[in-house]
């Protein structure tokens, strides 16, 4: 059996709270999914997450890296480009998850795909055709997959 793929959860907001990290809570329980990671502007939404009774409940003893650590900063300090070091942190080829407001996504998917990631995002995946058009065109010439969920 194949390794499971690390996943990077760029976005600690709502959409990751109801939706983008139960499914992928729900893929490491079946062994599609290893470690993940959650990246956010601040600790805030991370602190939260982490100790969400509906999460915690759901998938008892499943947890994630969080970016920044909210144990050890100001849970309202910023750190707008720490996803990139978590980008820079994984080995090629894993799966980055795109969950930012819908202006992010763009710049956010193509710093996925420079780091030589697989990228799922929610929708829409950008807000014009020309965007779309060149991440086409970069995930085809790096072999990578993107896709929108949906």
């Amino acid at each position: 059996m194949a390794r499971p793929l690390d996943c990077a959860i760029i976005g600690g907001g709502m959409i990751t709270h109801i939706q983008v990290l139960p499914s992928i809570y729900q893929l490491q329980r079946e062994g599609t999914v290893g470690d993940i990671s959650v990246s956010a502007l601040n600790g805030a939404p991370l602190k939260a997450l982490a100790g969400s009774g509906f999460l915690n409940e759901s998938f008892p003893g499943q947890s994630f890296t969080p970016w920044p650590d909210f144990r050890e900063v100001d849970p309202d300090e910023k750190f707008p480009d720490l996803y990139r070091e978590l980008l820079a942190s994984m080995k090629p080829r894993q799966v980055v998850a795109v969950a930012l407001p819908d202006q992010l996504h763009y710049g956010a998917v193509k710093e996925a795909l420079a780091a030589e990631q697989h990228v799922m995002c929610v929708k829409p995946l950008v807000l014009n055709y020309e965007q779309a058009g060149e991440i086409e065109e970069l995930a085809c010439e790096r072999g990578l997959v993107v896709g929108v969920e949906y």
